[in-house]
């Protein structure tokens, strides 16, 4: 911008305009400017005014760019900026181009301000040790590292050397960015505003970043209190949220006087009218009602029931505990769960829990309070329609729509996570039958309580799901092989794993990215050897780990498939391919089918009870189909019932294909 500085004349005319400045040496204009689109203004410091020809629209309506009814400190504004009626002051910002800041208290800015950068939150554990520092561009996954891994210190500290290294390499003053609207709004202290992003009404924001982008504005309403904060691109933050050193990642979702203090919350989380404090909630994590508390723990793809309470306590030692609910877990209304506690992925916790419960190893659990007593049935949730639900909805509600999507998500629902853990779950499960007496009503399992005679049951549905993982992953890659050479040798040598990992069937969840545990395990050594030289470099090795994850998961299956059918996929024949293939149909069809049942019950005849208040049975019946429909016309039914179809369709054409090649 070619500013000029102004001559007597100009200044004579901005006077008259009600101007002043402490210093009219130090304000310069651009060329381009209206003389007469600067009214009551104060200036002091050096301030360096864009062309302000044109109009910008704030509202819903247009008005004159320019400044009017308002105190500059320092600050540079681009062309095309309106600045109307601050209450207090603008100090030391970098104004973009086409800015509109309007009827709003104050924007001030220290020097170099850190803007919620470098700022540390004890998540996880209220208690502290688990210090995560924030920074623009967090990760759920270098997050994680910062948080879980203090089992290896020196990975840890030289971790959070690479972090603040990166922060003081990129340190710059306060900056509002092109195409941002600041309307209507409170205190804003040291907060750097992203391009396009929407702030309307906010109370009071101090010592924050807001990032921005054109592709996902992101929005601030009415209300909001934020302090030591990150708020990625995409976010809402809305209707009087509480927020006190709080990273908000890419297209979150927060508002009705939701709180939070010392908490994560990643992408696509959504969290409204309850609480969190040292929370770690990892993608999709999600919270909608009064009275929830989320406290202490790990989270991610969880949706929590109204009135959810962790304890971390014991009056003890203070607030030391902390809880893990693996992925994809769900409490019911009123659930509460002592902590320590670690919950097995995709569970259901209903009732009230004062044992601390352990089990990792028992997936797809339905954990129950009866009579007082915590209890589980194991792999009940395997058949469950909520969780065929939730696998299709997540990548669907991917709402990020930045150009970098920090957050490295492996939505699969079965996995080598889950299915080792179901394979882990099943061999306990079995040995604890063998051992247990025949008139032992029950056994103790991870502070839950067992029916003896689900034992067997459990084990039955984890090798239900195992068989249709193991055997539909070989099926599918046959039928690709083939597809390209009908040659068997040839074929089934492409089946083959390149055998790179040492231990296949050990893996983690790094908060939604799912990865062998050596490799999480190598770029540890990676850091604390300083083979990784910034925090750049860290984020390109976990992308390596992401875009690996298929080539990974292909290894574990070939491990596994040894394992349970004693062959190598690469070595089948003919007779062992039709077994995998029917193997898969078997398993695929007896799941499919109890999750087709579950479906359905939701039409049964309990869940006619509430309409057609004071009818006959009839209009009842009208009244049900108007609002709910019937199995035959529901989407998500027939979508399983269309599944079952092509499911029969899949398994006869793998049987044709492999018969066809054994005549050839």
């Amino acid at each position: 911008m070619d500013s000029l500085h102004l001559d007597q004349s100009q200044i004579t005319v901005l006077e008259q305009q009600g101007c002043s400045a402490s210093d009219w040496q130090t304000v310069t204009l651009s060329p381009q400017c209206i003389l007469s689109r600067i009214r009551n203004a104060a200036f002091s410091g050096t301030v360096e005014i864009g062309d302000n020809t044109g109009v910008i629209r704030v509202d819903g309506m247009e008005f004159d760019c320019g400044i009017y009814h308002a105190a500059i400190t320092d600050c540079t504004i681009g062309d095309h900026v309106r600045i109307a009626n601050v209450g207090s002051v603008v100090a030391r910002y970098v104004v973009g181009d086409n800015v509109a800041i309007e009827n709003t208290a104050a924007l001030i800015a220290d020097i170099d301000p850190a803007c919620g950068n470098g700022v540390e939150l004890d998540v996880v554990n209220e208690a502290g040790g688990r210090g995560t520092v924030i920074f623009n561009e967090l990760s759920a996954h270098t997050a994680y590292m910062q948080a879980l891994m203090r089992h290896n210190p020196e990975c840890t500290r030289r971790l959070s050397s690479l972090i603040l290294a990166a922060l003081r390499a990129t340190a710059r003053g306060a900056r509002i960015g092109s195409h941002a609207r600041i309307v209507h709004c409170g205190v804003i202290r040291n907060v750097d505003v992203g391009p396009y992003a929407f702030l309307h009404g906010t109370q009071y924001l101090e010592n924050g970043s807001i990032l921005s982008c054109a592709e996902h504005p992101t929005e601030i309403g009415e209300g909001v209190q934020a302090r030591s904060f990150i708020i990625a691109e995409g976010a809402k933050i809305e209707s009087g949220a509480i927020l006190d050193k709080v990273y908000c990642g890419q297209a979150v979702k927060m508002g009705k006087q939701f709180s939070a203090e010392n908490s994560l919350f990643f992408a696509n989380c959504e969290a409204y009218h309850g609480e969190a404090v040292s929370l770690f909630a990892g993608p999709y994590t999600v919270t909608h009602h009064k009275s929830t508390l989320l406290i202490a723990g790990l989270f991610s793809f969880f949706n929590a029931g109204s009135g959810s309470n962790q304890s971390n306590h014991m009056y003890k030692l203070g607030p030391v505990h902390q809880g893990v609910f693996e992925r994809g877990c769900k409490t019911g209304s009123f659930s509460y769960v002592l902590l320590e506690s670690r919950i097995g992925a995709f569970s259901v916790v209903i009732g009230k829990h004062y044992s601390n419960i352990n089990t990792p190893n028992l997936p797809f659990s339905y954990i129950h309070e009866d009579e007082g007593a915590s209890k589980l049935i194991p792999g009940m949730t395997l058949f469950s329609v909520g969780t065929v639900r939730d696998g299709e909805k997540w990548p669907k509600r991917d709402n990020r729509k930045a150009p970098v999507k920090r957050d490295l998500l492996c939505f699969d629902v079965f996995s080598p996570y889950t299915v080792e853990k179901m394979r882990r779950g099943r061999d306990e499960l079995l040995a604890l039958a063998e051992s247990t007496p025949k008139e032992k009503p029950f056994v103790t399992y991870g502070g839950l309580q067992i029916n003896r005679l689900l034992l067997r049951k459990g084990a039955k549905y984890y090798s239900m799901a195992i068989a249709r993982y193991l055997n539909e992953k070989v099926s599918e890659r046959l039928m690709n092989a083939l597809a390209h050479s009908s040659d068997w040798a040839v074929a089934t040598a492409s089946l083959s794993s390149d055998g790179l990992l040492q231990h296949p069937d050990e893996w983690t969840d790094l908060c939604g990215l799912l990865t062998p545990r050596e490799r999480l395990a190598a770029l540890e050594a990676m850091i604390t050897s300083n083979a990784c030289e910034s925090i750049d470099d860290v984020n390109r090795e976990l992308g390596a780990m992401y875009d690996a994850y298929r080539a990974d998961e292909w290894r574990y299956v070939c491990d596994v498939f040894r394992k349970e059918y004693g062959i190598e996929p690469a070595a089948l024949t003919h007779e062992k391919a039709l077994a995998a293939v029917e193997e898969w149909k078997r398993s695929a069809s007896s799941l499919h089918a109890m999750i087709l049942e579950d479906a359905k019950r939701e039409f049964a005849a309990f869940a006619k009870i509430g309409y057609g208040i004071d009818r006959n049975e009839e209009e009842r019946e009208r009244d049900f189909l108007s609002v709910r429909g019937s199995s035959e016309t529901n989407s998500v039914v027939q979508k399983l019932v269309n599944e079952e179809k092509e499911l029969e369709q899949r398994y006869q054409q793998y049987s044709s294909i492999i018969l066809t090649n054994r005549k050839e």
